[in-house]
């Protein structure tokens, strides 16, 4: 996975993402564009996995109100 094609599957921006990685945003930039670190992009994919699960539940319950 790319910097990019996390920060875009998440929805935010470089510093948000490093936010929600509890790093910071230096650590970030110095990750190679082409390819983020493995542990990294475990923690991405399970921030958006959790974040679908979050507007899947919400949009159920605004479907049955």
């Amino acid at each position: 996975m790319t910097r990019d094609e996390a920060i875009k599957l998440l929805g935010c921006s470089l510093s948000e993402l490093a936010g929600l990685l509890g790093i910071t945003t230096a650590a970030v930039a110095k990750w190679d564009k082409n390819r983020i670190p493995p542990l990294r992009e475990y923690q991405v994919k399970e921030l958006a996995s959790r974040k679908a699960s979050k507007n899947n539940e919400q949009n159920l319950v605004q479907s049955t109100n």
